[in-house]
C-alpha cells in the first residue's frame, strides 16, 4: 500500500519512478530525456600508473549532476571504460565506468599505447 502511494504520489508531483528495462534484470531506465552535453574540461597529460576518468552527468533525485574527471589506478591487463550513457527504447540508460580484461573482444582500447612502466603510486601527484 505505501509503494502505491509513493507512485501516485510521484506521478502527480510529475515525476516518473525509475521502471526496470524489460529483458535487462537490475538495469533501470534512468532518464526519459537525454543528457545535457558533456562539459569541456582540459585533458591532463597521460602519467603512468594512473588513467584519467573523465568527467559524466549523473542522474539524481531527478536531475543531471556534473561530476568532475579524476584519477584511476591502471589495472595491468585491463582496459577502462569511461562512465557513458546509452539509448535505449524508452529513455536513456546510465554504465558505470568498469575495466574489461584486455582479451575480451569488446574491451576498449588502452588510453595510453606505451609499454607498461614500473607502478609507481605517487606518479599522479607528480
Amino acid at each position: 500500500m505505501l509503494t502505491l502511494r509513493l507512485c501516485v504520489s510521484s506521478i502527480l508531483a510529475g515525476k516518473r519512478p525509475d521502471l526496470p528495462m524489460p529483458g535487462v534484470p537490475g538495469k533501470k531506465v534512468v532518464s526519459r530525456l537525454p543528457p545535457p552535453p558533456d562539459k569541456e574540461e582540459e585533458l591532463p597529460s597521460p602519467r603512468a600508473g594512473v588513467v584519467w576518468s573523465r568527467g559524466y552527468w549523473a542522474f539524481q533525485g531527478g536531475w543531471f549532476v556534473w561530476r568532475g574527471g579524476h584519477w584511476e589506478l591502471s589495472r595491468p591487463g585491463h582496459a577502462y571504460v569511461a562512465p557513458h550513457w546509452m539509448p535505449t527504447g524508452s529513455g536513456w540508460q546510465f554504465h558505470a565506468a568498469s575495466w574489461l580484461p584486455q582479451s575480451d573482444p569488446t574491451a576498449a582500447p588502452s588510453q595510453d599505447d606505451r609499454t607498461e612502466t614500473a607502478y609507481d603510486p605517487l606518479a599522479a601527484f607528480r
